[in-house]
């Protein structure tokens, strides 16, 4: 009779990979890590782009402060553009000025220790708001 016995390349290439049992255990483990780390990280693109509406409301009030040094008056007639993320507005006088950069789209949910940051405000003496969120400025 012929001998039955499995040729050994063959024995070796049957015995390496991963069982599907392993494979499902690994994706379990990645799913679980994605569950746990969204969150944060959607937490950490809202915060990113509230630094970017600051950024906008800290640049446009130095424009400001450079217009003011070489005229008697505050510019009245520019706004910041808008973005997808924030709505900017300006308020001005001769003497004064309010940025505002109001949250639309998801950017609304945008939270710093459980105050609302969605309306952020820059003022021409530097002072952030509105009162009580100064938090939303890392403050």
């Amino acid at each position: 009779m012929m001998n039955m016995k499995t040729p050994q390349h063959l024995k070796n290439e049957a015995e390496s990979g991963f069982s599907l049992v392993e494979l499902m255990i690994a994706v379990a483990v990645v799913a679980i890590l994605v569950t746990l780390s969204y969150p944060s990280y959607l937490r950490f693109v809202l915060r990113a782009d509230r630094s970017d509406a600051q950024m906008v409301l800290q640049d446009w009030a130095n424009r400001q402060e450079v217009w003011r040094a070489d005229h008697p008056a505050y510019n009245t007639g520019i706004n910041p553009s808008n973005t997808d993320k924030y709505t900017y507005s300006m308020v001005s006088t001769a003497t004064s000025f309010t940025l505002t950069a109001t949250a639309i789209g998801r950017q609304v949910a945008d939270k710093q220790d459980g105050v609302s940051c969605g309306t952020m405000t820059l003022q021409q003496d530097g002072a952030p708001g509105p009162d009580g969120h100064q938090i939303c400025w890392g403050k």
